[in-house]
């Protein structure tokens, strides 16, 4: 009886060890579990907190006053960053929120930590062009340059600022209080006494008034700046070009000296070669081209010259014929050197020197040497010219907005 007793008491103590055996190493397991798995766990409260977090914020916006910011809520997306375990409020498109947001309310949306907070104050000018060719195209520009510094609103009716281009429109009495800003695109000099500010080709200076800019020059510059122009010249020298020389002739012009003087050019270099006309004018090749530079591309030479010769006028015609791997023959702008590299292309001055140059054309045209020693010659003058000229048009422009109205008017006989 007693044995039974023992043993059974002895069974009981057992069991109780083994349970309490047991139990510790469930402990000591989970400790283990939570130390081997540490990172994934904070992981995973890291995204509940942020989940709360995002929570609050769309509880506190959508008892906001500001309707618009609601709207926009509710216009949104929500998706989540895999890489940072983020949730983020964005909409589909990056331009709605710099446009809606950026522009009409000063404020933005902080993707990082979902905040909407108060942005620096932006000072708001209200502009307007007329006499544009691309009004859609002009006001993209225009928020391209300005948008970071300046909330940018487009008035037809009460501009601040009126921009204009060739033409009669900024005579119109409702702009009469505007500022105004002539931006010729042509080989015209802004008239100052009708305009406060001026850009345009001319190398003239007028106090802070004018900022000298070869517009269609720079523009094909800034498009092709992703091209290679060292390698696109030495093709054509390692790939000789058996062509001899390309021009397109769009349209007639017969009052402009350039065309007048660019027809008797190609008529005299003919005396040697023909030249192959791929425009609308002139032409001596089966029909137009659709692609210009493709078309000079099989040539030596191309014909790159202007309508009108004037000082600093220069259009996108000889940046094509860089562009396509051939000699430019220039003619049109009396300070192109300061931009181009004048061992680069062939420049002529007029009659005076016309007879000179289709010589040492034909010069270059029979001496493979010459040929692509001006093929290896540097077209820029200043590798960083065009990031220059945009920074100081940025600057020209800078200057005219961060005036106070009442300041920034100048003397006109508007």
């Amino acid at each position: 009886m007693k044995n039974e007793r023992y043993n059974l008491l002895n069974k009981k103590s057992r069991k109780r060890k083994n349970k309490n055996k047991l139990l510790k190493r469930q402990i000591v397991n989970c400790f283990i579990f939570v130390y081997e798995n540490a990172f994934l766990l904070f992981k995973i409260l890291f995204l509940i907190s942020n989940i709360i977090y995002f929570m609050i914020n769309i509880f506190i916006l959508y008892h906001s006053p500001n309707k618009e910011i609601l709207k926009f809520i509710k216009n949104s997306t929500i998706y989540r960053n895999i890489d940072n375990y983020t949730l983020n409020l964005i909409t589909n498109s990056y331009e709605e929120i710099g446009n809606y947001l950026n522009n009409k309310y000063n404020i933005y949306y902080n993707l990082s930590n979902l905040s909407i907070n108060k942005k620096e104050e932006k000072k708001t000018i209200k502009v307007y062009g007329v006499n544009i060719m691309n009004q859609e195209e002009f006001e993209r520009t225009l928020l391209w340059y300005l948008n970071d510094t300046y909330i940018v609103q487009f008035d037809e009716n009460n501009p601040d600022y009126l921009i204009y281009n060739i033409g009669d429109n900024q005579h119109d009495p409702k702009y009469d209080n505007a500022i105004k800003i002539a931006l010729y695109t042509e080989n015209i000099i802004p008239d100052l006494y009708q305009s406060d500010y001026g850009i345009g080709h001319a190398h003239i200076s007028y106090l802070d008034r004018y900022f000298i800019l070869p517009f269609c020059f720079l523009r094909r510059l800034n498009e092709t700046k992703h091209l290679n122009l060292v390698q696109i010249r030495n093709e054509a020298i390692n790939k000789p070009r058996k062509k001899f020389c390309a021009a397109t002739i769009s349209n007639s012009y017969p009052e402009c000296d350039g065309y007048s003087f660019r027809l008797k050019f190609i008529e005299e270099l003919n005396k040697y070669k023909t030249v192959d006309m791929g425009g609308q004018y002139g032409n001596n090749i089966g029909g137009p081209v659709n692609d210009k530079i493709g078309f000079f591309k099989e040539y030596k030479f191309s014909i790159a010259m202007e309508n009108t010769e004037g000082d600093g006028y220069a259009t996108e015609k000889i940046v094509d014929s860089f562009v396509s791997g051939t000699i430019p023959i220039y003619y049109g702008s009396f300070v192109i050197d300061e931009y181009i590299n004048p061992k680069s292309y062939i420049l002529i001055r007029g009659l005076e020197d016309m007879k000179e140059k289709i010589e040492y054309i034909k010069k270059i045209d029979n001496d493979d040497k010459l040929y692509k020693s001006i093929l290896q010659e540097k077209v820029l003058i200043d590798d960083n010219m065009i990031e220059k000229m945009m920074k100081e048009q940025h600057d020209f422009w800078i200057h005219i907005f961060n005036q106070d109205l009442k300041k920034v008017k100048r003397e006109t006989m508007s």
